[in-house]
């Protein structure tokens, strides 16, 4: 009977001892597989993590760009109504200039007709470089204001003013200006005549104005003057120019 119960001591301890080795595999195992899991969520989050900042990047510089675009259309929207107001207030000046001129035009015509006279005006004056260094091409025609008056007769006489490279104010005209052809214009016509010559600057030259003059030699036609801007046109070449004019004074 002592044997008996020590084989059955040692096969308690036997089943305990596997139990304890089964459960710590178990356990084991469990560890083992849980941290398995929890590595693969930790690179899981890692790349969520990544993706977001990413995301907000992006983000960021789209919104940058949202910004940049908003000041854009601001400031485009801010010149459009600048540039608007301007051409508005500069409408407003020509037309109110217009109704100046309309109105002296007319007591001048009222005036000439009333004392027999007549008085010729510069149209469609342009003014343009050409290949030449310091020259410049132009073109005009002068008409009749007054179409009952008759023959017109005289000179047309062109004068640069402006400003020397030290800053000294000049006058010449086109006579005065070597180089430049014709030095007059002679005029002769009932009712209109075209002009067309070469104005040749010195070296420092800034001209600033351009004076038509018209020098009648018929009696009761008035003398005139028209003056122009400095602002020639962008080059055009001589054939476009057609420098082609009526008699000129040597």
């Amino acid at each position: 009977m002592g044997s008996s119960g020590r084989r059955s001591g040692v096969s308690d301890g036997t089943f305990r001892l596997f139990t304890t080795l089964g459960w710590l595999v178990v356990i084991g195992s469990a560890f083992v597989l849980g941290y398995q899991l929890a590595y693969h969520d930790a690179d899981n989050a890692l790349l969520e993590v990544q993706q977001l900042k990413t995301d907000r990047h992006e983000l960021r510089e789209s919104l940058l760009a949202a910004q940049e675009r908003i000041a854009g259309l601001e400031r485009a929207q801010s010149i459009d109504r600048e540039a608007k107001r301007l051409a508005q207030a500069q409408l407003e000046k020509l037309q109110n200039d217009r109704h100046e001129y309309a109105k002296q035009v007319s007591a001048l015509e009222r005036l000439i007709r009333e004392g027999g006279g007549g008085v010729v005006q510069v149209q469609e004056f342009e003014l343009w470089e050409t290949k030449q260094p310091n020259e410049f091409g132009y073109r005009f025609t002068v008409a009749q204001l007054i179409p009952e008056f008759g023959q017109a007769s005289g000179h047309v006489r062109l004068r640069v003013e402006g400003k020397t490279a030290q800053g000294e104010p000049f006058s010449r005209t086109a006579a005065q200006l070597e180089g430049s052809e014709p030095g007059a214009h002679r005029m002769k016509f009932e009712f209109f005549q075209h002009f067309s010559g070469r104005l040749h600057l010195a070296d420092g030259m800034q001209p600033q104005t351009l004076m038509v003059e018209i020098e009648p030699a018929v009696k009761n036609l008035i003398s005139s003057s028209r003056i122009y801007a400095w602002e020639p046109e962008a080059w055009q070449s001589e054939v476009e120019a057609g420098l082609e004019s009526g008699p000129e004074l040597e």
